[in-house]
């Protein structure tokens, strides 16, 4: 990471990792960890709660999205929109257990204005995932 990081300073360009179970970086923690280790501007995050979610328990899935954004929230720079099923696999967003609101919310906290990346569903999918978005967003 350090020489990655040498070289996007070098060339003015930023890094960004995902933290995601399935990762070496695999939790909020882990990624603050990396951020106090490597002390560099040109280093951020992409946060994707349904990578850090884990069905079952809804409040440990609001306990994981208040620590990430609490942890995480200055750096991220970009945001993914997809859902995690009951059953732990992948969905389009709206389609599974995921608190939208909430991440709306700490979405909105963090003063995030960076891209809202919908990803992980089908082309049929798109109309009813971006109306989905669209209606979390225009709420107050």
């Amino acid at each position: 990471m350090e020489a990655a990081l040498r070289i996007a300073e070098e060339e003015q360009v930023t890094l960004a990792f995902e933290p995601e179970r399935a990762n070496v970086v695999n939790t909020a923690a882990k990624g603050r960890a990396l951020l106090v280790a490597m002390q560099s501007s040109h280093l951020k995050v992409v946060i994707d709660p349904a990578h850090l979610i884990v069905p079952g328990d809804e409040h440990q899935m609001s306990q994981v999205l208040d620590e990430a954004f609490d942890l995480l929230g200055e750096y991220i720079v970009i945001a993914h929109a997809k859902d995690r099923g009951a059953d732990d696999t992948f969905r389009a967003a709206g389609e599974g257990i995921l608190d939208y609101d909430q991440y709306v919310r700490l979405l909105r906290a963090a003063s995030f204005n960076g891209p809202l990346i919908l990803h992980g569903l089908t082309e049929g999918q798109i109309d009813t995932a971006l109306q989905f978005l669209r209606d979390k967003l225009q709420r107050r």
